[in-house]
């Protein structure tokens, strides 16, 4: 392999646009979201291999939204306010002000399971609206806790 860095980086936009496209939601896009699997995997061997840390961060990232397992063992972080680890993500993209259309692109789930999530958060929180529970977020510093 001549050109490792440009093949590692192809193979992680490669899964992104699959995962993007709709190959990670149901049942039907199993091959699609196995494909990004298998390609995530490999960018961050490549990555892994050749030194290159923010690569390989940009791989792990993309496969922590698309909750795919990589090579590197799992190490799941400790709820925060009774929020699960999904929760938290969801949590930030609210602060970060994105609608549940957003959320559900930036972290391949469906519209309908982000505002589950959203629902979850907000009654666990005691929350009223989604700028309460931004604010409650951070008056409890629960963004910077992982």
């Amino acid at each position: 392999m001549a050109e490792p860095y440009p093949l590692a980086i192809a193979l992680l936009r490669a899964a992104e646009a699959t995962l993007a496209s709709g190959g990670g939601r149901g049942a039907a896009a199993g091959g699609g979201r196995e494909k990004a699997a298998g390609w995530l995997r490999r960018a961050g061997r490549l990555a892994a291999d050749l030194g290159a840390r923010p690569l390989g961060e940009e791989v792990a990232l993309l496969a922590h939204r698309a909750r795919i397992p990589t090579d590197e063992p799992a190490v799941q972080p400790a709820g925060v306010a009774g929020l699960t680890p999904r929760e938290l993500d969801v949590l930030r993209l609210i602060a970060a002000g994105m609608t549940n259309a957003r959320i559900a692109g930036e972290l391949f789930i469906s519209p309908k399971t982000a505002s589950v999530h959203v629902s979850n958060i907000m009654a666990k929180l005691g929350a009223s609206s989604r700028g309460e529970a931004a604010a409650i977020a951070h008056d409890r510093r629960l963004l910077d806790a992982s």
